[in-house]
């Protein structure tokens, strides 16, 4: 029994490793939209910073609220911002966004 999960255990940290870099080195931003077009995000980090992150074509986005896709981020939405660095540059890789709807008093 105490070989068996020996070799069990040795078996997991075999593989622990591609587990942990399965996630990748990406580097995420979260905040909220500053301001957006077609070309660039900018957001206003809970630090108090704006970054500016760059968006292609394959940038994908995700609406936490909604089901369905299409949809962008709007000013004032929170954001969480899967990012890589490319000459410099954040460009997006994944913008995850829920918007900000004000609740009126009953």
């Amino acid at each position: 029994m105490v070989k068996r999960i020996g070799r069990l255990l040795l078996l997991m940290t075999a593989f622990l490793p591609g587990i942990a870099a399965a996630h990748g080195e990406g580097m995420h931003v979260f905040g909220t939209v500053a301001a957006i077009d077609t070309a660039e995000i900018q957001v206003l980090t809970i630090e108090g910073k704006t970054v500016s992150i760059h968006t292609v074509a394959e940038t994908k986005y995700r609406n936490r609220g909604r089901s369905g896709g299409g949809e962008v981020p709007k000013v004032g939405d929170r954001v969480a911002v899967d990012v890589t660095e490319k000459d410099g540059k954040l460009m997006a890789i994944e913008v995850q966004f829920s918007s900000f709807v004000k609740q009126q008093k009953p």
